[in-house]
């Protein structure tokens, strides 16, 4: 099976994760204030990370004391922040417990909401394996990180993998390890810059993506606006994961880059409006332009008498407004150029099928 008949729901298009990752701050009830929000927001799943520092980091290396201040709530707004990458890099001040992730777990799934991890290295990735993770998702930064993509893929369970910083030979070796491995797996398209510049989205890398690999594709953006997401679902990708946050004025690494809740519901909304815009792909006459043709319609007329016999030349007809129903319309054109006429008909004659001899 697939990763859309594995994850995705029918009617779920696209399928939105709020990526809540370390915008909680470390603070418990913070995060649990931001499923009930993300759940409000119309989010389908909710994302977080876990790192178990002594597998994360090598012995060894000393991690600096962490500075950088953490808002307790949205009303805490320091007056002064840090500029994103100046934050300590791994910030135990950021994670969280095994139960305590396991209650954020539980009350995610009490909520609907999907619960996903970014497990960032082997240790996690039991963790959650052993407790029933549906879909793990895997970090830009572990995009080609070959050996923990093997690991993950012997779990069996369909990933998703966010392509920031990688080129697309590397995604070539890194879609054949799980494919190999018969695990499923997603790409979504990403540039892993915080706040990410509008020049370097780069959508049209997802249909080439979608081509490349014969596979759903999605998108992981990291901007405050709705264009990139908005031109990502029309490109093809069916799962989108923003970063949530209760406000950008916060303090924390990735606060300013987020979306506030407000934002993250109207580009649900937004998104939702662009699948039925996309429709189906026929070309067809609408129930909706019925009035407007109505209004408009020309009918095919006769310039000129026309008697009996005599087969309908261009200069004998023309189209015009004739505010009526009936009569043929403009498209039949073609159709009846060179049929006679079963009888006299005068000059401005509204012309109906039912007035020439039509060929069998």
């Amino acid at each position: 099976m697939g990763f859309k008949e594995t994850v995705l729901k029918a009617g779920q298009e696209p399928y939105f994760i709020a990526e809540i990752g370390i915008n909680h701050n470390g603070i418990f009830e913070l995060a649990k204030r931001m499923i009930d929000a993300s759940k409000e927001a119309g989010a389908d799943a909710v994302k977080f990370q876990k790192r178990n520092f002594d597998a994360l980091v090598m012995p060894g290396v000393e991690i600096e004391i962490p500075t950088g201040y953490l808002s307790r709530d949205e009303n805490d707004l320091p007056k002064e922040e840090k500029a994103f990458g100046t934050w300590t890099y791994p910030d135990k001040r950021l994670e969280f417990t095994d139960d305590q992730t396991l209650e954020l777990w539980k009350y995610s799934e009490s909520k609907g909401l999907d619960f996903i991890v970014s497990p960032w290295e082997e240790r996690s990735v039991d963790f959650i394996a052993e407790n029933g993770a549906k879909v793990i998702k895997l970090a830009s930064i572990d995009a080609s990180n070959y050996q923990f993509c093997e690991y993950l893929a012997r779990k069996k369970i369909p990933v998703i993998v966010s392509t920031g910083m990688s080129h697309w030979q590397q995604l070539e070796v890194t879609y054949r390890i799980f494919k190999d491995a018969n695990c499923p797996m997603m790409f979504l398209h990403c540039t892993s810059a915080y706040p990410c510049p509008i020049e370097d989205k780069h959508l049209r890398c997802l249909p080439i993506m979608q081509a490349m690999f014969n596979m759903d594709v999605g998108f992981s953006g990291h901007g405050v606006g709705f264009e990139g997401t908005l031109g990502a679902i029309a490109l093809g990708a069916r799962v989108v994961e923003k970063h949530v946050t209760l406000s950008r004025n916060m303090s924390g690494p990735d606060q300013s880059a987020s979306l506030e809740f407000d934002d993250f519901k109207a580009l649900v909304k937004q998104s939702q409006n662009m699948v039925k815009a996309m429709g189906n792909g026929r070309k067809d006459f609408l129930p909706s332009e019925e009035v407007l043709h109505g209004v408009l319609a020309k009918r095919i007329v006769t310039t000129e008498p026309i008697k009996k016999g005599v087969a309908l030349k261009p200069k004998m007809i023309r189209t015009m407004v004739t505010k009526q129903l009936g009569g043929l319309l403009p498209d039949k054109y073609y159709f009846i150029l060179g049929t006679a006429a079963v009888r006299d008909l005068p000059e401005n004659h509204i012309l109906e099928l039912g007035d020439l001899v039509i060929g069998s």
